[in-house]
């Protein structure tokens, strides 16, 4: 048995602590391997904090737990000392999520120096990361998974109550100008600012005929979009990069450029479209999302985790 040992410093229910999450319990279901956590003093512990059900396999400090492998997403690299992030002696597997990583003004754009096997959640991230020319390691790309079984069932379009709900969690001042901007006859239109907790939010998606997603201009991946394809909504995302390998325009969702106007045209697309259209993309997005189901995440990235030894010496 080998001990897999992550960090987290938990401030708030967010994709980045769910997915890594899911890589949590993929080494978990492992036979050959046992999950270990580290939480910074800061963390919060309620019921948006996804380990709060195994809070048994949290470890006080790094000296209680004989790590064989470490995994580190984020700026979890910080929990290490200068000496072990640039001499690991022993194998890092490094979780990256955002396209920002290959930004030099980023803080987590010196990490790419350190020696680790990666594992990017697109092909986008992957190509960021590489065009530096400053990644220490092999690159692997494994597209983020959803739980399908996690998900609420999809709602009949005949039963669903809100025509528009737009999710600016992270472009609340977007999101208003849009809300703003959308006068039909008889649309319900709702504006999402602020968290839910998780079931709830999933729930909201799937009660729209049109749910528009407000990502970061340029994200790594974005599951809200592939979540809400899974829970039979029309999306409505405009590009941020990380969602160009799932979200396909005109064929599983609406994908404007990322400014007001081609948003709004996309929003009154979507609304305009007739039941055969709006059918035709639902069931085309369903398909993509069935084809990112968690598990086939899981085997890739097992394949990658049985083969680690030599991926590192070899690093």
């Amino acid at each position: 048995m080998r001990t897999v040992l992550f960090h987290r410093d938990f401030k708030g229910f967010g994709g980045g602590h769910l997915k890594v999450w899911h890589y949590y319990n993929h080494v978990r279901r492992h036979p050959g391997h046992i999950a270990r956590i580290l939480f910074s003093r800061q963390s919060v512990w309620d019921e948006s904090n996804p380990w709060c059900a195994c809070r048994n396999e949290v470890d006080e400090s790094r000296s209680s737990v004989q790590a064989d492998l470490l995994f580190l997403a984020g700026r979890d690299w910080l929990t290490l000392g200068s000496d072990e992030r640039e001499r690991s002696p022993i194998p890092i597997i490094n979780l990256v999520q955002a396209v920002q990583h290959a930004r030099p003004d980023d803080a987590r754009y010196p990490f790419l120096k350190h020696r680790a096997i990666r594992i990017c959640v697109s092909q986008e991230v992957a190509a960021a990361i590489s065009e530096t020319g400053r990644v220490n390691g092999p690159v692997f790309v494994i597209p983020n998974g959803i739980d399908l079984e996690e998900l609420p069932r999809p709602v009949e379009v005949s039963e669903k109550d809100c025509d528009v709900l737009i999710v600016a969690l992270k472009q609340p001042d977007l999101g208003g100008r849009l809300m703003a901007s959308l006068k039909g006859p008889g649309w319900q239109i709702e504006l999402l600012t602020a968290n839910l907790p998780r079931a709830e939010f999933l729930k909201q998606i799937a009660r729209a005929r049109v749910t528009v997603f407000l990502p970061k201009p340029a994200e790594g991946f974005y599951l809200p979009a592939l979540e809400g394809m899974a829970l039979g909504t029309i999306v409505v995302c405009p590009d941020c990069v990380g969602n160009r390998s799932f979200c396909r325009p005109g064929y599983n969702c609406l994908r404007p450029e990322y400014a007001f106007e081609s948003i709004a045209v996309a929003i009154k697309t979507a609304l305009e479209l007739s039941p055969a259209e709006a059918r035709q993309i639902m069931d085309r997005a369903g398909q993509t999302a069935a084809v990112h189901d968690l598990m086939r995440e899981r085997e890739a990235f097992l394949r990658v985790l049985e083969n680690v030894d030599n991926l590192w010496i070899n690093c």
